[in-house]
Parts: structure tokens; C-alpha cells; sequence
């Protein structure tokens, strides 16, 4: 069963890979966060929910947030996810959002 947490990190992390945010890891770390949203996306496998969240949660934390193309939606977006998870991000919501305009 999908959660709403889960339906946001997965939501979070496609918009960032398209605005370019996990440019600088490798391969084989992007393949894992591909497999991983590929996972969730699929609500009828049966699969360790958690296990699979935690691991685009940690991929996902690698994100360059600071990339030209992020947009202020998708940094809340992402601190709303970070909030959900029970994470906090160590900086501001507004000093990632200046460092965008």
C-alpha cells in the first residue's frame, strides 16, 4: 500500500533528477534511485516498503539542491518529504531558495 510520504519522496525525486540535482553522482548510484522509484511505483510487487524508502531517502539526500535549474517549488517540495521522514535539513528553506533567485 502506498503512503502519502512515499508518494512524495517518489514525487520529490523525479522532479529533482529532472532539474538536473543528481548530475554529479555516479551511474550506479542513479540506477539504484531508478530501481528504487521504479519499485514504489509499482503498488502491486511485494516489497519491503521501508527498506526501498530509506534507500532513495539516502540516495535523495545526495541531491545538489543548489543547481541553477531547481526551482523554489521543488526545494519545499523536498523539505516537505525531509519533514515527513522525521529528517531535517541542516541549512533554511530560505537559504536554499536565496541561493535560487
Amino acid at each position: 500500500m502506498k503512503t502519502k510520504s512515499s508518494d512524495l519522496l517518489v514525487n520529490a525525486a523525479g522532479k529533482l533528477l529532472q532539474q538536473h540535482a543528481f548530475d554529479h553522482l555516479s551511474d550506479e548510484k542513479l540506477s539504484r534511485m531508478n530501481r528504487c522509484i521504479s519499485k514504489l511505483n509499482q503498488s502491486s510487487l511485494l516489497i519491503d516498503r521501508n527498506h526501498v524508502e530509506s534507500e532513495l531517502l539516502e540516495l535523495c539526500c545526495e541531491a545538489n539542491l543548489y543547481v541553477e535549474t531547481a526551482t523554489p517549488q521543488v526545494l519545499q517540495q523536498w523539505m516537505t518529504v525531509m519533514n515527513s521522514f522525521g529528517k531535517q535539513y541542516t541549512g533554511t528553506a530560505e537559504s536554499i531558495l536565496e541561493q535560487v533567485d
